[in-house]
């Protein structure tokens, strides 16, 4: 946990070089009981990161990871002409596996709770626009606004690709995904910063009755049912709530606990067959276990552990816990947007 600048430059100076190195994307103003994890909704936003990954390519789009390569600098490139012909002040660095594009926002964002997860709701959406309007099929929507993940720290080296994460510029990107590498053999400090004003995000306040209510009006500021509707997807055969797709579906990531907690409910849910109450289901609860466990170890979460999971799945299981509902899902800040499976009910339910 960094509580000063002189804590994070002692962590770059003993670690860079040495191992993997990554941060939240944001501060926050408090931490959990034990002060070893920060509370999610005290996150301070003064900006948002993108995150531009090529085996995002290669697994969703039978890519090559040379053409993976190339179609990424040229997405990166593509957005950041887009920031800057709209005057928002941006940089982009290299990961080993990517792209990071950070944005700055025109202000810093201090909320409460709730406005916090308005804004965190209205910051995706304009991402959502984005990936649909420039086909950004490299763009990994997990990180962009979502105070509970992580990004490998600018001018790092990345241990697991044996290679630096570099500044680079359009013209870097326009020469592409080889000349990037080789110029990310050797280290290079700084930032090539793009000009320009924070971006502005108009915060739509979500009714607390229905989330999702109301067509495109102007005059109240409401989304329009094409800017926040989304399909939903399969993950090894399973039908899957995005929101939990996104947050802890990810192969190979680490995701924060609830969403962890929250994807456990819902699929011992699932292979119960959703009954209600869950004791009267006739799939015995070993079965349940197994097949939770089975999805869960598919995943190759990075601190995954065999006991440990499965001791956390017998401690579900003997509760019979239920799929979260969307209202709390939205007040975790976890919504991505109005799915086939959405409740009805709203951010005050």
């Amino acid at each position: 946990m960094i509580h000063k600048r002189e804590q994070l430059d002692h962590y770059l100076k003993s670690t860079n070089g040495k191992a993997n190195m990554t941060t939240t994307v944001y501060g926050f103003r408090d931490l959990k009981t034990k002060g070893n994890r920060c509370e999610y909704n005290t996150a301070i936003i003064p900006h948002f990161v993108m995150d531009f990954d090529v085996d995002q390519a290669v697994r969703h789009h039978n890519l090559s990871a040379e053409e993976a390569g190339d179609k990424c600098c040229k997405e990166v490139k593509t957005l950041s002409q887009y920031l800057s012909r709209k005057h928002y002040q941006h940089a982009i660095w290299f990961t080993g596996g990517g792209f990071h594009v950070w944005a700055k926002l025109d202000k810093t964002y201090v909320l409460p709770p709730k406005d916090l997860n308005d804004l965190l709701f209205s910051g995706r959406i304009i991402i959502n626009k984005w990936v649909k309007q420039f086909n950004l099929i490299t763009l990994d929507p997990v990180v962009s606004f979502r105070p509970d993940r992580h990004i490998r720290i600018p001018n790092t080296y990345n241990a697991k690709r044996g290679i630096w994460g570099i500044p680079v510029t359009r013209d870097d990107l326009e020469l592409g995904w080889a000349h990037v590498n080789e110029t990310a053999q050797n280290p290079s400090p700084g930032m090539h910063l793009y000009e320009g004003r924070g971006m502005p995000v108009e915060i739509v306040e979500r009714d607390s009755q229905n989330l999702f209510a109301g067509q495109y009006d102007p005059s109240s500021k409401t989304f329009t049912m094409e800017d926040i509707e989304i399909a939903a997807t399969n993950i090894n055969n399973i039908p899957m709530l995005p929101c939990l797709a996104q947050a802890a579906c990810e192969k190979g990531s680490n995701p924060p606990h609830k969403p962890r907690s929250y994807l456990m409910m819902y699929l011992m849910d699932y292979f119960r067959n959703f009954a209600r109450p869950g004791h009267t289901s006739p799939i015995p609860r070993t079965d349940v276990v197994a097949k939770t466990h089975s999805f869960i170890k598919n995943l190759e979460w990075a601190d995954y552990q065999p006991s440990e999971t499965n001791k956390y799945l017998q401690h579900g299981a003997d509760r019979y816990y239920q799929t979260p509902t969307c209202p709390t899902i939205y007040n975790e800040g976890l919504c991505v947007g109005k799915c086939p499976y959405y409740d009805g009910k709203g951010s005050g339910a």
